[in-house]
């Protein structure tokens, strides 16, 4: 049973919307990305709560750095428009 179990997630795992209908999947993608995220073992490590806060700082610091981004790119285009506009006069 749980060969049979493996072997549906395996081919689940390129199916779109696979998360929502596949426990094992499910699964795995939790251990994965807690072991991306934060190391070895995290999911096993930290409680949910401590795993829940730790993905929320990760989630506001990637939001800070695109916003810095997407300022400094508007800054950088800003510039250029400046710098052509003189040039061109």
């Amino acid at each position: 049973m749980e060969v049979h179990h493996y072997r549906r997630a395996v081919d689940d795992y390129e199916r779109d919307g696979a998360l929502m209908d596949s426990p094992q999947l499910k699964h795995w993608f939790v251990i994965n990305v807690c072991d991306v995220l934060l190391g070895e073992d995290a999911m096993y490590k930290y409680s949910p709560q401590e795993l829940f806060v730790k993905l929320q700082e990760f989630s506001k610091d990637a939001q800070a750095f695109t916003d810095m981004c997407e300022e400094h790119d508007c800054r950088v285009t800003l510039d250029d428009m400046e710098y052509q506009r003189q040039c061109s006069h």
